[in-house]
């Protein structure tokens, strides 16, 4: 059966280069996450579990993606936001030139699933491009 064409990412993040980011490289920190990611890691309790759980969630959005979109695809971390829905659940939504790219193939946002346990962050994002005629996502 055709199901169409897929791809995963996976990326560990310690949660102690989260701190050291969040401690001494804002500025980096500015380019990697979105306002509203930082706000979401700056309302925790432990900023910096948040931090890296998303950072992993982005990288392995990110490889997932490059895996499906055309050679030399540029993907900007800004245009690919993954926050807390308010069941808890990482949601990852799309903007600008990554939202068209994903349009023109038919493509959803990355499902993305994030875990934290000693000291590092695992997220996992999956994505699909749906074969023709499928309304699946």
């Amino acid at each position: 059966m055709n199901t169409g064409m897929h791809a995963t990412g996976t990326r560990l993040v310690r949660i102690a280069n989260a701190q050291d980011l969040l401690a001494h490289s804002a500025d980096r920190l500015s380019h990697l996450l979105t306002p509203a990611e930082l706000a979401q890691a700056n309302a925790r309790e432990n900023p910096a579990e948040y931090v890296a759980g998303h950072l992993a969630a982005k990288g392995a959005a990110i490889d997932a993606l490059a895996r499906l979109l055309p050679p030399g695809t540029k993907i900007d971390p800004l245009e690919l936001e993954t926050l807390d829905a308010t069941s808890g659940a990482p949601v990852c939504t799309v903007r600008g030139s990554l939202a068209a790219a994903l349009a023109a193939r038919s493509m959803e946002p990355p499902c993305i699933s994030i875990t934290n346990e000693a000291g590092a962050a695992l997220a996992t994002a999956m994505v699909r491009i749906p074969r023709k005629g499928d309304t699946h996502a």
